[in-house]
């Protein structure tokens, strides 16, 4: 197991690099440079000046050749920019003037440092990048201007982790149970139940019923002096007569409150996450259940619910296993579509927020930590294997 672990371990290593060229790339492919959308927002007073684009252009080394703009990005100007006086001045490249000093190419801040972190208050914002591996996205340039991107992220994370776990938990609590009885007991009335509601959950656009939620209990039970529900966000700011909050007496900013606000958002990723995975576990619970161990089992005189919590179900979580851990990235970055319909203030909707307003740090940022928490899982996943079937090894 270890020296699968160690394996594992250097092709994670590779994987993750190669994301970073894929992100850094595409940001690059972008048409006009990464930096053409930042001046065409509405208003002058939104647009950049050139000073900042001059600062942001150094930051992510967009002012050097390809490979150095990488560079620069993945592991910061402070680091680059210090081989590249140990090893030589640059020489004349595309895109790159011939200067023959290294300190041309850092932004501002970091020239006035000298080209070094050395020194710096690691409480305050360092002078030099440090790059992505260090953990420093630089700055917001649109959504969040001048605040950084580990900041802003911060401020969503929270809600995000609040919403998917919940999301998670709820789904597999009931999943799997669901997907066992339905199992052992195919074809009944509950089978055929369970199937249909599956098949509705996994057809049903996720956009549509998040709507059909938002007019039903809220503009609905309004209209029908019901209590009704929040239609989005995560606190209520204003308390509106004949609300939830308002009925029950709901103090705004409580868990109480947080937790009406989630009903919604919670019930329409709990539908689709159940219906896909009570028919998961219902396919793999079937195959296992035909399988000659669990005659066995049977023969020997085993009492029908030792055998079908003890044989069956551990070997039929396998299949479901590789699709849940999947859903460890999922909750950091949240559901895109849920957040954006509920307006609620999370991951998803950062993402989707940044993509509009060209907030290139921000989105690389997310995908960077994504790519990440993909590979993580995959690991996750193999190890849970040999937790839920001691027949299998990594040796």
């Amino acid at each position: 197991m270890t020296s699968y672990l160690i394996r594992r371990g250097l092709q994670m290593i590779v994987v993750v690099l190669l994301a970073t060229v894929a992100i850094f790339a595409l940001l690059n492919a972008v048409p006009g440079g990464p930096l053409s959308g930042l001046n065409m927002a509405v208003g002058a007073k939104n647009r950049l000046s050139p000073q900042e684009i001059a600062r942001i252009e150094a930051t992510l080394g967009l002012n050097k050749p390809f490979y150095l703009a990488y560079l620069t990005w993945l592991l910061g100007e402070d680091w680059v920019d210090e081989v590249g006086n140990a090893i030589g001045n640059p020489g004349s490249a595309e895109k790159m003037a011939v200067t023959g000093t290294w300190a041309d190419f850092q932004s501002p801040g970091c020239q006035a440092a000298g080209g070094t972190n050395r020194g710096a208050d690691p409480e305050k914002k360092f002078p030099c990048s440090r790059g992505v591996l260090r953990w420093d996205w630089g700055e917001s340039w649109a959504l969040a201007r001048g605040q950084t991107v580990t900041s802003v992220i911060g401020s969503r994370i929270k809600n995000t982790l609040i919403l998917m776990s919940t999301v998670t938990v709820i789904s597999l609590l009931i999943a799997i149970p669901i997907g066992i009885i339905s199992a052992v007991r195919q074809y009944s009335r509950m089978d055929y139940a369970v199937t249909t509601f599956s098949f509705f959950g996994i057809s049903m656009p996720v956009f549509w019923f998040g709507l059909l939620m938002i007019i039903l209990f809220t503009l609905k039970f309004r209209e029908w002096g019901l209590p009704y529900f929040p239609s989005g966000d995560v606190f209520t700011t204003r308390v509106t007569p004949g609300s939830v909050q308002d009925v029950f007496n709901i103090v705004p900013g409580t868990l109480a409150d947080r937790i009406v606000h989630l009903i919604l958002p919670v019930t329409v990723l709990t539908l689709l996450y159940l219906a896909g995975w009570s028919r998961f576990m219902r396919s793999s619970m079937l195959e296992v259940l035909r399988q000659d161990y669990v005659r066995t089992a049977r023969a020997k005189g085993l009492h029908e619910r030792a055998v079908i919590a003890k044989h069956a179900a551990r070997n039929a979580l396998i299949p479901l296993i590789t699709i849940v851990v999947f859903q460890i990235p999922g909750i950091f970055s949240g559901a895109i579509l849920t957040e954006t319909i509920f307006n609620y203030p999370g991951m998803g909707r950062l993402f989707i927020d940044a993509l509009g307003r060209d907030d290139w740090p921000i989105v690389m940022a997310i995908l960077f930590i994504s790519a990440i928490l993909v590979v993580f899982a995959t690991l996750i996943g193999d190890i849970l294997y040999t937790v839920v079937d001691p027949r299998i090894r990594f040796d």
